[in-house]
Formats: C-alpha cells, structure tokens, sequence
C-alpha cells in the first residue's frame, strides 16, 4: 500500500541562521517529504538569499521533492495567514509546518506518520516534545505557563476528538508547538485557519480545537520535537492578561461548538479561576 505524502511548510521571518540546517534534517528525514513549501515574510535580513542559495543546492540534490518558495512583499503581520497559505498550496495528503527555529531527530516524521497509516480517521498526530534556546527566559515562563500543560492522557494512543478535546484540549493546549504535528489535508482547513489569524497568541491552540471536531487524534510520547523559546517570541512579550483573554475565547468556542461533559466545563472553570489568582489579574 502506498505511503502518505507529506508537504513540510517553513513560515520564515527573519532566520536565515536557521534555514540551512533546519532544510536539512526535515528533507534527511527516515519518512521522506514529498513537498517543501518556504514562506518569506518579507524578512529584514539575508533569508532570501540565504534560501535561493540553499533551495538551488537541494533541488539537485532532491530531485524527487517540489520545492516552492513565496515571498510576501509586505510583512503579514499574523502567523496564522502565513499557515494558511502554505496549506492552501499544499498537494500531499498530511501537512507539516515546521517551524525553523525548532529542530527534530531524525525520525520525528516516521512517528508522527504512522497513527495516519493505522487509522484512516486519523486527523492530527503529534509527539512529545523538549524545550531548547534561552534556558533563564525559558524557565521564566514555565514557571507561569505549565499550569496550562499539565495532566495530559498518559502513554501512545489514538483517541477520538471529542475524548481529546474533554481530557485536554478543550481545557488547555496539550500541543507543545505545531512543529511537533503532522495533520491531514482536509478541505476545511483554510476556513479554520481563517478564524486562527483572529487570535495573536492562542490560534494554534484554536486551531488544533477545530481538527479535534474533525476526527482523531494521535500522541506519541517520545520526545521527538526541540522546540526552542525564544526570548523575543509572541509569548515572552505579551501581557498575561492578554493571554488569559485569549483563553477565555478558546474556552468559549470549545464549548459552543461540542457537547462537553458537565466536568470538562467545571475543569475549565477552575483552570479560569485559578490562571486570575496565580496571573494576579482582576
């Protein structure tokens, strides 16, 4: 039986001391990409030349693999739309943004693709992951975020959305960083990516809600995924009550749009009360 494809989508703004290495072990990957999708968001530094150098390298070196690179002229200024465009031109069967800042060992992409292979009902498959970059910044907002990671289902499985969103994700964002997801090419996904691009911090937690809707969702524990917390990320330099605002909107969609148990809504009516009394917020 013939594997799934995979595309890989690079959203780059500015990482040009990235790009040549994370290029690299994403195309030397044991489950090969069949599709690179690199998005420019109109960098300030040397990126494009850095990925014409790098692409004109790996297009003879991985013939068998598209490679497509889209420059924005003007900044975005939202994450989310860059995703949804990359997936918008995407042509394999499973999506992975990978993240260049992030980095994986050499079978992440193995991991993450079988779940798809098992169960054909399979709509986001993600493992573990370990933090890496600045370990003072890092520790710093562990110290205020982990309060939203904890309590994950144990062990490798393969769960329906509705157990998925009613254990984790309804209440908090299980998912350590999208570099660590594979997800199907579904067409609803730009549609769900159009709602992302509404949140500054929290539309991947959104997004990963509304796969959750679509079908099952897979973990392996391993930690596969280095995902690395820079000290001048979104996160680091917003206001936690902006955060905790954000929160509360993915709180309110995930209950409107599925039938939670009684309680899941009281653990997110905890988890609310308890990130105001530890955020010192009114």
């Amino acid at each position: 039986m013939e594997r799934p494809s995979v595309t890989a989508i690079l959203p780059n703004y500015n990482y040009s001391d990235f790009f040549p290495s994370r290029l690299e072990e994403i195309l030397t990957q044991t489950y090969p990409v069949s599709e690179v999708i690199i998005l420019d968001d109109a960098s300030t530094d040397n990126s494009v030349a850095v990925i014409n150098r790098e692409l004109k390298k790996q297009r003879k070196a991985h013939p068998d693999v598209e490679f497509l690179f889209i420059k924005n002229e003007k900044n975005s200024g939202n994450v989310f739309l860059q995703w949804r465009k990359g997936v918008i031109e995407a042509s394999s069967e499973l999506i992975w943004i990978a993240e260049l800042d992030d980095s994986c060992v050499e079978d992440f992409l193995e991991t993450a693709v079988a779940p798809f292979e098992k169960n054909k009902k399979a709509v986001l498959s993600y493992t573990g992951s370990k933090l890496v970059g600045d370990v003072k910044k890092r520790d710093k907002l562990r110290q205020k975020y982990d309060i939203l990671r904890k309590k994950h289902l144990p062990g490798k499985y393969i769960a329906s959305g509705k157990r998925e969103l009613n254990k984790n994700l309804a209440i908090f964002n299980s998912i350590p960083n999208v570099s660590a997801c594979v997800f199907k090419n579904i067409p609803e996904l730009p549609k769900i990516l159009g709602g992302a691009k509404n949140y500054k911090l929290c539309g991947d937690w959104f997004f990963y809600t509304k796969l959750a809707e679509k079908g099952k969702i897979a973990y392996s524990p391993e930690k596969l995924n280095l995902h690395r917390l820079s000290s001048d990320s979104v996160t680091s330099n917003t206001s936690l009550e902006d955060r905790y605002k954000e929160i509360k909107r993915v709180h309110s969609e995930a209950v409107l749009a599925n039938d939670l148990r009684p309680s899941t809504l009281r653990k997110i009516e905890k988890l609310e009360k308890k990130l105001k009394r530890k955020w010192r917020l009114s």
